[in-house]
């Protein structure tokens, strides 16, 4: 009773301080969102519906520091920015602006792969905005002079293009196409056109990757929003050259394929510095369930990405909702009179659905981010799709893999259970061989050794379950915690499996049901497998015991907070940890069966034992202890004793003793057995010695 009632004092503790920790945090940014309205932003103020301008790698060239002469006519006054909508599928609707021929924004429509419906919408630069910038990465302002006011040349609903022209100077165009069959995939080229009696020279174009906000969600303090945030790219040629490039590195960037650069990695500047990538297959800006994808059909040479934070935005309420930006680059060269260059990407925005990305060449699953486990998280992936597509229900789909996982497991850990409880039932006798030798390490290693194998044990067999569930229960957490699937997916009470399933606020505090029934099953299937507390036991054993009676309380503080989908996966991997538990206690009681027909058998010689007696009170007195040796092994009470029954006898009862069935049953039984083996063995010695003397 001491330790449930000290398991829910931690418990209250841990909530009371987690409570506090949210509240401290919501202050926190408040008074930040306040200070940052207040105070001077060091960024210029942008034309247009954008906040702010778009200005990685480097500052904006003042005027006169242009190399490159293009002359272009003064600046002009654009005024309202015009939205057109258009390329509508049953998956998403584009909102193009006249801003550089961008997107403002994409809406994402409810589907059988979306079940809620999500806006990506850029209130920066426009996705796939563009400006002209030197060789060092600055932005030229003056060599293109405001290019937003596109004219909209043609829109069908397969095609949208849009055209900026400098008299005698440059034309651009950008070309969007779409079908019903490319999905989320939008095709876009862009020309430039050189409208020049001589050559003109552009040294580089930067391309907009748009940007990504962080999706609202319930408060985790395990799990913050800013590592979903992230600027991405695959890189397919020669590693790049890695130090500690980000302020706060993680050591997981290594310049190897692909690399994502948190938020929270981006260090007090906000920005990384810019990658030039050997041979550049996409680039990419993402949050937690939908990403801006962009590939070039060509490959680029001397390509560049860039990454910022954008901290200025606000939601209704006031509170500072956190984002991240970015950008490519690319050099364009020389145009000739009259020259054309095209350059023509795929650009993929959409959600991070592993099914439609793993259709995608080179690699675009990668954003998935699956970490080290990815060879893990992607079949996991795969299966809940196809179980989920099957079963009509994602929830069904989670509850399904899991125990197809587990069944796939469960001769290994039913194989590591038996052992475990084999070890339990030799503790008494390893007791006994450690206080032996207590005194001498390298002696009590190697009888223990001996020990181990004459009882044909594993002492390190019941740790595999554990060691395979970590990996596994990673690569689900990682799986489960980016799968756009389960973003707005019901199930029972869940409104949503990528968030928590709550069913009701108490003061701010979200009551969640299913991290409580997870704790129940994860109890009740500790009190299956009662750890032995005997007086032999050490303490550091004891210590570990009670550490484990508390897991269930840490794993609840844990996963709380935690996606409903995560939850629910280990509450059925607990169920059928209970069930197989179950199973193996049958397998095992079917062996002590043997020991009831034994006992059965002993009953019958006990009956037969009594009809002797009388007989032998009859006719002769026979000796006490010799009587009761020749009933233990079945024997016949009087005459001259048959040395091949003596052998036979005694073999057939010593099966019932063997050291396997005693390591399965309980203490009590096998101190009972083993006297009753025991006494089988003086019975056999004495009669032995009785058969010696007569020959």
């Amino acid at each position: 009773m001491k330790n449930y009632l000290l398991g829910i004092g931690f418990l209250i503790l841990a909530f009371y301080l987690i409570w506090q920790q949210g509240s401290e945090q919501i202050d926190y940014a408040d008074q930040r969102s306040t200070n940052q309205a207040t105070s001077d932003s060091p960024y210029p103020i942008a034309e247009g519906n954008t906040s702010r301008s778009f200005s990685q790698g480097g500052q904006t060239a003042q005027d006169g520091e242009s190399s490159t002469e293009l002359f272009f006519e003064s600046t002009k006054e654009l005024g309202q920015e015009k939205l057109s909508l258009g390329l509508a599928s049953e998956l998403s609707s584009v909102t193009f602006s006249n801003h550089t021929g961008g997107i403002r924004s994409i809406q994402l429509h409810q589907s059988n792969r979306l079940n809620k419906a999500y806006d990506l919408n850029h209130t920066e630069e426009p996705l796939l905005g563009i400006a002209f910038e030197d060789s060092t990465g600055n932005l030229l302002p003056k060599a293109l002079p405001n290019p937003r006011d596109f004219q909209l040349v043609e829109q069908t609903d397969k095609r949208v293009v849009y055209r900026w022209e400098s008299e005698s100077n440059l034309r651009i165009d950008r070309i969007y196409e779409r079908s019903q069959d490319d999905g989320y995939v939008l095709k876009h080229r862009t020309v430039f056109t050189s409208l020049r009696d001589v050559p003109m020279a552009i040294e580089r174009i930067r391309m907009s990757l748009g940007s990504s906000f962080q999706i609202p969600r319930m408060y985790n303090p395990f799990d913050q929003a800013s590592t979903y945030l992230s600027v991405g790219y695959y890189n397919d040629g020669a590693p790049l050259a890695e130090g500690c490039s980000c302020a706060t590195c993680s050591g997981r960037i290594d310049g190897e394929r692909e690399e994502f650069f948190q938020l929270n990695e981006m260090g007090p500047t906000g920005k990384i510095e810019p990658r030039r990538l050997s041979k550049a297959k996409w680039a990419c800006v993402n949050n937690q369930f939908f990403v801006n994808l962009l590939r070039p059909e060509t490959e680029l040479s001397d390509l560049r990405v860039w990454g910022e934070s954008v901290q200025s935005n606000q939601n209704e309420q006031g509170e500072e909702v956190l984002g991240i930006s970015g950008a490519i680059s690319f050099p364009l060269g020389i145009l000739q009179p009259s020259e054309s260059k095209e350059f023509v990407f795929s650009l993929y925005a959409g959600p991070k659905d592993y099914v439609e990305l793993s259709k995608l060449s080179f690699e675009q699953k990668k954003v998935m981010q699956f970490g080290v486990f990815w060879w893990i998280s992607e079949p996991l992936s795969w299966s809940l799709n196809k179980l989920s597509s099957l079963f009509g229900s994602y929830g069904l789909g989670i509850i399904f893999l899991t125990i197809i996982v587990k069944l796939i497991l469960w001769p290994l850990t039913a194989q590591a259970t038996r052992s475990q409880k084999k070890m339990q039932a030799l503790q008494g006798p390893l007791a006994k061989l450690r206080e032996k030798h207590k005194g001498s390490p390298q002696k009590l290693n190697q009888e223990m050794m001996k020990f181990y194998k004459e009882h044909k044990v594993n002492p390190f067999a019941g740790c595999w379950p554990i060691l395979i569930q970590i990996p596994i229960f990673l690569g689900m957490f990682w799986m489960l915690r980016s799968a756009a699937e389960l973003y707005g997916q019901e199930f029972l009470w869940a409104n949503d499996l990528s968030e928590q399933d709550s069913v009701v606020m108490l003061q701010g505090f979200s009551l969640n049901v299913l991290p409580i029934f997870m704790v129940l099953t994860q109890w009740y299937q500790m009190r299956l497998n009662p750890m032995q507390l005997g007086p032999e036991m050490s303490e550091a054993q004891r210590i570990n015991a009670k550490m484990m009676r508390f897991m269930p309380f840490m794993f609840l503080v844990f996963l709380y907070f935690f996606s409903s989908a995560l939850v629910l996966y280990w509450t059925i991997q607990n169920i059928m940890t209970i069930l197989q538990t179950l199973l193996t206690k049958n397998v095992v009681l079917s062996d002590a069966n043997a020991d009831k027909e034994s006992k059965a058998r002993e009953k019958g010689f006990e009956r037969i034992r009594d009809n002797a007696d009388e007989v032998v009170s009859a006719n002769e007195e026979v000796d006490e202890d010799n009587r009761r040796y020749r009933n233990l092994l079945g024997l016949k009470v009087r005459g001259k004793i048959d040395a091949e029954k003596l052998e036979l006898r005694y073999k057939e009862r010593m099966k019932h003793y063997s050291p396997k069935r005693l390591a399965n049953m309980t203490e009590q039984k096998r101190i009972s057995a083993e006297e009753k083996r025991d006494k089988i063995n003086e019975a056999y010695e004495s009669l032995k010695k009785e058969l010696d003397k007569e020959s």
